[in-house]
């Protein structure tokens, strides 16, 4: 291209020394094109933007010829330039080529730099090397920045903070964090935009929060301020429509400014990175569950090797601890016991505590039960059953591989229980077998076998009592209720309890007494039982009965058939009735709850055609009550009915020629009583 150009200004006269450069910028980079005399480079900056200029610099001529905002042709002579304007104007047409050719070539280097950047950016599949290389590779194509930083938003502490840094050191920067809004890091990250600044003053600068004097100490005096630095870009990164990263480029020594082109070329060279940002976190998260999915192996594979070899829970309990980190022990809450044995609840907690506060907190997998948080509970469940539960007294925060070990090691603990649950159910099973066994003997031989079995001893006296529990139509929960039913009456009244088994939805129990105040205290705890169960809020209702008190194991059949009656009674249930007592429901003994259908259709026999003669307000049947609950005395029934005696008199009558049965008469006045009080009690 020289040949040319030195013709050209051969044929016009040129006879100085002289020189042709490419000018980028304000003059911060000059390129020679032609130099055969050695000149020095030309100093003079750029004043205005017209075309062509002719600038003086000491006694040599400068003629800029100005082609686009970024490049410039500078012809440098010495003395005094003698180009005419017809000359100058075919100079700059002529000089074009030479800078569409220079521009062709810087912009093809400039590309490849941001192939080659994009390339070693998306290489790797690691987020730390990513976010190294971003930085690193950035200011290959921001040639211009002299140092550049990475920065992310820490949801855990709301703050943006460092991740990577070039040109500048990472240890005196990454204790910074950044409010959202605050500098140009957070306005990015905020609003989603660029900022770019190159001048301190601009009123772009009224974008940005200034930024916080604590932040301005962590950033060293060299950048403690926007006011020391030249320009600024932070430029947001996104990733699947969220702002993932603010990259933030700085320019202190370079002496050309930070500029919209480079802008551009930023959002070429993101776009690529945010791809590059999210394939390494998919891959991540794809190591990561597969990671997951080996540890989870391997525990699965540990645990159940135990359950196969039957090492029991307490060895499970050891390894599951040892998994976590944590010092673990189980609760197990049927038959209200701790694994292992030497474990003990926590202070001030309860079997009961820890089952009332399971259940109230549903299907949580976790629950926190001190405030403090260290003592957490990890629940055991079949089902809506809750079983029992694994307890941790730390307060340290279970790693990922400890998390793991617990989810596993709870499904083959409920399996383990399940299965002791159901060993359990089948040794109540042949005791209730034994027992029936025992009530249908008549050979005292055999009687002595059963009883031996059953492991009743000799004693003064016995009584059975029955638990019923109604209210809950779910198998496994009915059978959990009876569980710990048992246990609950082996723990307060072991010293009485001689058997005692569950049975479909009862608990039976056969007590041995010395005499009948140990007799009352039994009954005193059951009574106590079944109260409290029914002031909890609890999804079951249980109400009992006993029989009376028998001297010989030959009568153990008359003490449990008793206990059928008082628990199948038809006063059996009501509300302060909960737990009968054999000898306290008197004549109520003969309406069981074998004989509803008829007792019912009893009291409709007697009501029933009083309330078709009566069809107004059903005076005839409160008349008739209100009699016999005056003990058959007219004058106090008709005080109690308000009327007078001579209307009670005739209401009377009338009941008798309706129900075509007299008062006078025996049998007849003591069938109208029993339906008074069968009907007060229906």
């Amino acid at each position: 291209m020289s040949l040319p150009i030195e013709s050209l200004l051969e044929r016009i006269g040129m006879s100085s020394p002289y020189s042709i450069w490419i000018a980028k910028g304000e003059l911060q980079q000059v390129y020679a094109l032609v130099n055969s005399n050695g000149m020095m480079p030309p100093k003079t900056k750029k004043i205005n933007k017209k075309p062509i200029e002719i600038l003086q610099e000491e006694d040599r001529s400068i003629v800029q010829f100005t082609y686009s905002q970024e490049y410039r042709v500078i012809l440098l002579m010495e003395g005094d330039s003698t180009l005419s304007e017809i000359e100058l104007e075919m100079l700059f047409d002529f000089l074009h080529k030479g800078f569409s050719e220079y521009a062709d070539e810087t912009g093809r280097a400039k590309l490849a730099r941001i192939v080659d950047s994009i390339r070693y950016t998306t290489a790797s599949l690691d987020l730390e090397d990513v976010f190294s290389n971003i930085m690193a590779h950035t200011l290959d194509v921001i040639t211009n920045a002299d140092y550049g930083t990475l920065w992310l938003f820490d949801e855990t502490r709301g703050k943006i903070v460092c991740k990577a840094s070039e040109g500048y050191r990472f240890e005196e920067i990454q204790q910074m964090e950044f409010d959202l809004g605050e500098g140009p890091v957070g306005y990015a990250f905020e609003h989603g935009s660029p900022v770019l600044i190159t001048d301190p003053r601009d009123l772009e600068k009224g974008k940005v929060k200034r930024i916080s004097l604590e932040n301005r100490r962590r950033w060293g005096r060299r950048v403690e301020d926007i006011t020391n630095i030249r320009s600024v870009i932070a430029y947001p990164i996104g990733v699947d429509g969220r702002i993932e990263c603010v990259m933030y480029l700085g320019q202190i020594n370079s002496e050309q400014l930070l500029t919209e082109r480079d802008l551009w070329l930023l959002q070429i060279f993101t776009t690529q990175v945010g791809i590059a940002i999210r394939n390494a976190k998919q891959f991540a998260n794809i190591r990561e569950l597969n990671d997951k999915l080996v540890q989870r192996d391997a525990i699965h594979a540990t645990l159940t090797e135990l359950t196969v070899r039957n090492m029991g829970t307490e060895k499970m309990i050891d390894e599951l601890s040892r998994m976590a980190g944590h010092p673990l022990v189980f609760a197990d809450l049927l038959i209200n016991e701790m694994i292992p044995s030497s474990a003990n609840l926590p202070q001030g907690i309860s079997y009961k505590d820890l089952l009332e506060k399971i259940q109230l907190e549903g299907i949580s997998k976790t629950i926190i039960l001190t405030r403090t948080g260290d003592i957490v509970l990890y629940p055991i469940r079949s089902g809506s059953v809750v079983l029992g539960c694994l307890i941790s007294a730390s307060s340290k925060k279970l790693e990922r591989i400890g998390e793991l070990a617990i989810e596993q090691g709870s499904v083959l603990l409920a399996l383990e229980r399940v299965q002791k649950q159901n060993v359990l159910a089948f040794y109540y099973k042949n005791q209730r077998e034994l027992f029936d066994e025992l009530l249908h003997t008549t050979n005292p031989d055999v009687l002595k076998e059963k009883v031996e079995a059953l492991g009743i001893r000799n004693m003064d006296g016995f009584a059975v009592a029955m638990l019923q529990v109604t209210g809950t139509s779910n198998p496994q929960e009915l059978e959990a209720h009876i569980f710990r039913l048992i246990t609950e009456l082996r723990s307060s009244a072991s010293g009485q309890i001689q058997t005692i088994f569950g049975w479909q939805n009862k608990v039976i129990l056969v007590a041995g007494v010395n005499g009948q105040s140990e007799l009352s205290f039994l009954e005193k705890k059951l009574e106590e039982l079944v109260f409290h169960r029914s002031k909890a809020n609890s999804d079951y209702t249980l109400h009992g009965g006993i029989g009376s008190l028998v001297h010989t194991t030959s009568q153990i059949e008359q003490t449990y058939r008793e206990a059928e009656i008082a628990l199948t009674n038809p006063i059996a249930g009501q509300k302060n009735h909960r737990f009968i007592r054999y000898i306290d429901i008197g004549i109520s003994r003969l309406f069981t709850s074998r004989n509803t259908e008829e007792v019912s259709k009893f009291i409709t026999d007697v009501f029933g055609p009083l309330r078709e003669a009566d069809r107004s307000d059903g005076t005839l049947e409160q008349t008739l009550l209100a009699y016999f609950a005056s003990n058959r005395s007219a004058g106090e029934a008709a005080n109690k009915l308000h009327i007078h005696i001579n209307t009670l008199y005739q209401r009377l009558k009338k009941i008798e020629d309706t129900l075509n049965l007299s008062l006078k008469n025996t049998d007849d006045a003591l069938q109208l009583q029993l339906a008074c009080y069968l009907r007060q009690r229906a």
